[in-house]
């Protein structure tokens, strides 16, 4: 025998794109959840590979998307009542032909690494002890961590 969990369903054609509605779904299913003590794990599932799903639909588009972008005075259009509009992400700049940039990353480099050396040695290290050198109580560091869930859908 099995529960039947019934939750709002959302067609995508007639979908109302909102904050105001993505926020009165989620509110509406989490309540669910709080409610009625039903298990998440299938919903999360569904909701992951939608996700997943809807991520590669937004790459695959991207070009079709900017281009159409590019008719439109500005690279703004209006849609659904929501702007979408054309913009540069992650840009970078090329530092190393400049001599002084150069020198001050390649300082930088070799702290990063003795850094890491350190901290290699602090995550190794049992219980407090005297460094030779400095004379200073070297500790342990703490591990922390937040416990949470991954999802990983089969091929």
């Amino acid at each position: 025998m099995s529960t039947e969990i019934f939750l709002p369903k959302v067609e995508l054609s007639t979908y109302e794109p909102s904050k105001f509605n993505n926020d009165l779904i989620k509110t509406t299913i989490v309540e669910h959840f709080k409610e009625t003590g039903d298990s998440a794990l299938e919903t999360l599932v569904r909701m992951d590979a939608i996700a997943q799903l809807f991520d590669g639909v937004r790459s695959e588009l991207r070009e079709i998307v900017v281009d159409e972008l590019a008719k439109y005075p500005g690279g703004k259009a209006d849609v659904l009542g929501s702007e979408v509009t054309k913009i540069e992400s992650g840009v970078k700049y090329i530092y190393d032909q400049d001599y002084s940039w150069t020198k001050l990353n390649n300082e930088v480099e070799s702290l990063k690494y003795a850094l890491k050396e350190r901290e290699k040695m602090l995550r190794t290290i049992i219980s407090a002890m005297v460094d030779p050198e400095t004379g200073e109580m070297v500790h342990p560091a703490p591990r922390v961590s937040t416990t949470t869930f991954k999802i990983s859908l089969k091929k």
